[in-house]
């Protein structure tokens, strides 16, 4: 059973928006998905990495290694975050593991030929990785959330470091995106999430008190963006996806970080030659019901 089971790493800024930890309760609870290993990016990761370990443990799972990441973007040298939004949550503190994210994410792909990467935060660690080793990067499967693809708005994941998601969408050999104008349509209404998180579960329950922290401190809806990718890897037709080329802008006053297609415009039917696809419809109901059936 194991041989058949898709081997996945996890790179990820869990601990703001509520999508990273559906995401990795979806993973859990996906017998044909086996994580071995996550990583954290994006500011404070050993806060991050703190709440990916009490996430596992509440599902049973501390046999995963979790790597506290690259924290600072390339380029930029934002002010630092004291901790994620929903950091309030946790119940106690864990010795995390503060390494070198990218040597992280290399040393399984060297371990695992068949690792697929999910990325679901900032691609700091995985640009560095692509960087330092193209040709080994260039053979993993990669699914990312971020980007839009139907215009030049900008999305938190490729905004935050735009310089690192350029370097994956230069050297990756088999790249997969879903950009906001699909993933928004993951938006899960508060009668949805209390259906998904009943009083009677504990775990289900903590997943819940740091969604409504979020919202409270955001104002923002509960949306399982990163959900998406999870949904997908457990079956692919909850999307419909479309093959491109396409890049990231850096130079542009108000369109650095915007995905950029590479394509020529004039032609039909443009060639691309590239193993790039970007989602371009979700079927809803498809996904809710996949929601639905993993998330407990």
């Amino acid at each position: 059973m194991d041989m058949a089971r898709k081997k996945i790493l996890i790179d990820t800024d869990l601990g703001d928006d509520v999508d990273d930890a559906a995401a990795l309760i979806l993973a859990l609870n996906s017998p044909e998905l086996e994580i071995v290993g996550i990583s954290t990016v994006y500011h404070n990761t050993a806060a991050r990495a703190e709440m990916v370990l009490e996430l596992c443990e509440k599902f049973g799972r501390t046999d995963i290694p979790v790597c506290a990441g690259c924290g600072v973007p390339l380029i930029e040298r934002p002010e630092w975050e004291p901790e994620p939004v929903q950091y309030g949550v946790l119940s106690r503190r864990y010795p995390v593991q503060e390494c070198d994210g990218p040597e992280f994410i290399l040393r399984m792909v060297k371990k695992y030929p068949d690792l697929t990467i999910v990325a679901m935060g900032a691609m700091t660690n995985l640009g560095i990785a692509c960087y330092r080793e193209p040709e080994q990067m260039r053979t993993i499967p990669i699914i990312a959330m971020g980007g839009v693809f139907n215009s030049s708005a900008l999305e938190w994941n490729i905004k935050c470091d735009p310089e690192a998601a350029r370097l994956v969408m230069d050297y990756a050999g088999h790249l997969t995106m879903f950009g906001l104008e699909v993933t928004k349509y993951c938006r899960m209404e508060e009668a949805l999430i209390d259906e998904l998180c009943p009083l009677e579960n504990e775990k289900l329950q903590y997943f819940k008190r740091g969604a409504e922290i979020f919202q409270k401190k955001t104002g923002y809806p509960y949306t399982f963006h990163d959900a998406l990718l999870i949904a997908y890897l457990i079956d692919p037709t909850v999307v419909e996806l479309e093959q491109s080329d396409f890049t990231v802008e850096l130079s542009g006053i108000n369109t650095r970080g915007a995905i950029v297609p590479r394509l020529n415009a004039y032609d039909i039917n443009p060639a691309c030659e590239k193993e790039y696809y970007f989602a371009k419809r979700i079927d809803v109901p498809k996904f809710q019901q996949i929601v639905r059936e993993r998330f407990h």
